[in-house]
């Protein structure tokens, strides 16, 4: 009779064992969505500006074991604004006092890359924090003036007369967020990913800095032989 508790014993601990380690190493995920774009400026005129954007890429997670994973995200993202009107300063040139749909095109391609950990087996939650990198891919300004004639396409005398020089190429800051993942089926999942990216440096005059909510929605594949 003790031989055969221990032997129970035994194997109930193997299989405790075995669920523990029953994780994939490698997720590769498509992801798309929509970003809050609420930037940061000393300005004035630029100061409360709020508009929406799309990011869609790659995602790839590394998994250390069932809570801990390294996770990155290869983004176009697309963080321009636009506003319905803008009073032009008395020093300005032009013949007329302010200037109609102003859109700045400002597209990065963003790579927030973060410490990811997740609990639940099923239904996950997770917990995301670390750096992004955003890389400048295109960088254009437009805008009409009172009586809706688009102003020629020189982004140079637009920027002069509101005040903004171009963009930098390189930013970077820090993201943080929640996230939900749904296990349809060992290999694959579904998740969303509530983010806030808080550019760290200023990329342009005035003090502007990059700043979004990120609502992401994504497809995961998962890789490898389960340990």
């Amino acid at each position: 009779f003790n031989f055969s508790q221990t032997e129970n014993e035994i194997i109930k601990t193997e299989k405790v064992e075995k669920t523990k380690k029953n994780f994939n190493k490698w997720d590769i995920g498509l992801n798309g969505g929509i970003n809050i774009n609420n930037p940061i400026s000393n300005s004035d005129g630029f100061s409360n500006l709020n508009s929406q954007g799309s990011l869609y890429g790659l995602t790839v997670v590394y998994h250390f074991n069932r809570v801990f994973a390294f996770k990155a995200d290869f983004d176009l993202e697309k963080r321009g604004w636009s506003m319905a009107n803008y009073d032009l300063p008395a020093s300005s040139t032009l013949p007329y006092t302010n200037l109609k749909d102003v859109t700045q095109v400002l597209d990065y391609f963003d790579i927030p890359a973060f410490l990811h950990f997740g609990f639940g087996k099923k239904f996950i939650i997770d917990l995301n924090v670390g750096p992004y990198f955003g890389f400048k891919i295109k960088d254009e300004i437009y805008a009409y003036d009172p009586n809706g004639n688009e102003l020629p396409n020189d982004a140079t005398d637009i920027r002069g007369e509101i005040g903004i020089s171009e963009f930098d190429n390189f930013d970077f800051g820090l993201v943080y967020g929640i996230g939900f993942d749904y296990m349809i089926h060992e290999r694959f999942s579904i998740g969303f990913d509530a983010l806030y990216e808080k550019g760290m440096k200023v990329i342009n005059d005035g003090g502007y800095k990059n700043s979004s909510i990120d609502f992401d929605f994504g497809i995961n594949f998962h890789l490898g032989k389960k340990k």
